[in-house]
């Protein structure tokens, strides 16, 4: 994600976010591009498998004793992203670059949400 990706000319605020029924076929709510496909954000981040919200055992995804491969379709795991950060113990093996683009990327969602946050209260 580089600072020019995360501009307010690529990431409009605008009609942003706003469901996209026909595409998504639901009613939640989409970050759209400054073309109107859906927002991709591509950054490096650490996944925290054990992190407070992440539900990726057996005990969580399936509902019955024993393995039915039928069950593996929805099956469902939620882990954590973790932006990198200096502070990291395997930090000094990240690029500058990396660190940079995974802050960057931290920094544009957390003002996305509170300009909308703000704008609806």
């Amino acid at each position: 994600l580089t600072a020019e990706a995360a501009s307010k000319k690529n990431i409009p605020l605008d009609n942003n976010p706003h469901p996209l029924r026909t595409f998504m076929n639901d009613s939640a709510e989409y970050w759209v591009n400054g073309s109107g496909s859906l927002l991709h954000m591509k950054f490096p981040a650490r996944l925290d498998l054990n992190g407070q919200y992440s539900c990726i055992g057996l005990y969580f995804n399936m509902p019955h004793t024993g393995l039915d491969v039928t069950l593996l379709k929805r099956a469902h795991v939620h882990f954590e992203l973790c932006p990198l950060h200096a502070s990291d113990p395997l930090s000094d093996q990240y690029p500058q670059e990396a660190l940079d683009c995974s802050s960057r990327a931290l920094d544009t969602l957390i003002a996305l949400t509170n300009e909308v946050e703000d704008a609806r209260n």
